[in-house]
């Protein structure tokens, strides 16, 4: 079961939500709170069985860790959580490296995020940042299913404080919430899946490759894992939403991003924050001069790309980002030690260099996302020797087929279009140029399901897309991060 399915839409969402308001509207918040908790795990359950024990394991450990902790406030028992939650994460995720026949036998999806929340909650009892810790808030704070298998990484912050969350829900709430998760619903099924397809046709046959297809198809991944990521994302903060809770933003249109450090301000925002506050700050952070405050930013990075996966591809992803965070950092501090020297530019220049910023910093994305999705060394090193070959001939109707959106070809047809040699190449194009523009010049999801009001327009829009989704569930593939 998961958020694209019949099972999550027409039943355990609709009679979760009706039993938990029920159990509030009665007084029992409590109760509705335990209830939710238990809803949570039979949805964990129903979606991944084969996790459950590492997850059963993390939920008790970590709560006993906790109270311990809160008792003694001895250290020794946050430096054994840190250790235990550790090595939980890496014999489930890297275990295989050293005995591959574990590959298909272990496997827990959304270990990191549980593990990296499970981590800050021990980092706060030991700080003293929460007073108590019932069973109850620590529950919902770990198992609570919106978030539990791809994030957001919530801290204690972030649910604790609202304890049993909203007492009630109006109607406005329902709609918007309503749009997100159908907005959401629809960047993962529609948009992601039809250029996953896209990127597993290209990677299946690496060498068969041309440079314009490689690069057709390493934007394609840039906008898949934005699209899927970004998507699941939106589906949980609706879903918690209509429970009364709100998650805290992980996407901020982060291709607008004008450099590396705008970029991460803007993508998986609560791994920066956790990895910020969890390990920047406590390296040292900026406070021990500037080589020092380069180097914890690389070792931040490098620590953020085993946590993507295991493999030297991860590691490189992670250290590509780090150098570049360095380098801009270096530049700017630089740039404010002559802060007197520097003179502002007029408005046209400033847009036209903004734009620029804007435009490498998405290509250098898009590179480096390309040892995000190798299955290794090779293979990206044979995706970048496809590009550096600059042949352009015509494009493999395989790959073009990728794009083949029934509905569009239907209007294709309809417009008595599809006679032209080209057409399928064309929509591909097309395809790809409407989301270029969808990424750079819409609001997001939350942004316009916040400023939307009530209308026949926007009731109808969200009725089709709802539609147009459940209609392609069948061939909906996993999420993309569920894995990381």
């Amino acid at each position: 079961m998961s958020f694209n399915s019949f099972a999550f839409i027409l039943i355990f969402l609709p009679v979760t939500l009706l039993i938990y308001w029920m159990l509030k509207k009665k007084g029992q918040s409590t109760l509705s709170v335990w209830f939710l908790v238990l809803a949570s795990l039979f949805f964990y359950v129903c979606a991944f069985p084969e996790g459950i024990i590492a997850f059963a394991l993390s939920l008790v450990v970590n709560y006993l860790l906790a109270l311990l902790i809160l008792k003694n406030r001895k250290k020794i028992y946050l430096i054994v959580g840190v250790i235990f939650n550790i090595m939980l994460l890496g014999i489930y995720k890297y275990a295989f490296m050293i005995l591959p026949v574990l590959k298909d036998k272990l496997s827990a999806p959304g270990i990191s995020f549980y593990t990296f929340c499970a981590i800050a909650l021990l980092v706060e009892c030991q700080k003293g940042s929460l007073g108590e810790l019932s069973l109850r808030e620590y529950s919902l704070l770990m198992t609570f299913f919106p978030k539990i298998a791809e994030g957001p990484i919530t801290l204690s912050d972030d649910m604790l404080s609202q304890k049993e969350g909203r007492s009630s829900l109006d109607v406005e709430t329902v709609y918007r919430s309503i749009l997100l998760f159908t907005l959401g619903c629809f960047k993962k099924v529609i948009i992601a899946d039809t250029l996953g397809s896209a990127v597993d046709y290209g990677f299946a046959d690496l060498f068969s490759m041309h440079t314009g297809e490689a690069l057709v198809i390493m934007l394609s991944y840039t906008l898949q894992l934005y699209f899927d990521f970004s998507g699941y994302c939106d589906m949980a903060m609706a879903v918690a939403s209509l429970f009364g809770f709100d998650l805290p933003l992980n996407f901020d249109s982060p291709y607008k991003a004008r450099n590396i450090v705008d970029f991460w301000k803007r993508w998986h925002i609560t791994l920066t924050k956790f990895l910020t506050r969890y390990l920047y700050i406590p390296l040292g952070g900026n406070r021990k001069g500037r080589a020092r405050k380069y180097l914890n930013i690389l070792i931040v990075f490098f620590v953020s790309g085993i946590w993507h996966g295991a493999g030297l591809t991860f590691i490189i992803w992670g250290m590509m980002h780090g150098v570049l965070y360095v380098i801009y950092g270096w530049i700017k501090d630089r740039k404010m030690e002559r802060a007197g020297d520097i003179v502002k530019k007029n408005g046209f220049f400033e847009k036209l260099k903004s734009a620029a910023c804007v435009f490498l910093t998405f290509i250098y994305v898009n590179v480096a996302w390309v040892f995000f999705r190798a299955p290794d060394m090779k293979a990206a090193k044979d995706f970048f020797a496809d590009i550096g070959e600059l042949w352009f001939p015509r494009f493999n109707y395989g790959l073009a087929k990728c794009f083949n959106i029934e509905e569009f070809w239907y209007v294709i047809k309809l417009l008595h279009l599809d006679g032209w040699n080209n057409s399928i190449y064309i929509l591909m194009f097309v395809i790809l140029a409407l989301l270029l523009l969808l990424v750079f010049k819409s609001p997001s999801a939350l942004e316009f399901s916040s400023k939307c009001r009530i209308s026949f327009f926007t009731t109808a829009l969200m009725t089709i897309l709802i539609v147009w989704c459940m209609l392609s569930f069948e061939g909906v593939a996993t999420y993309l991060y569920v894995n990381f």
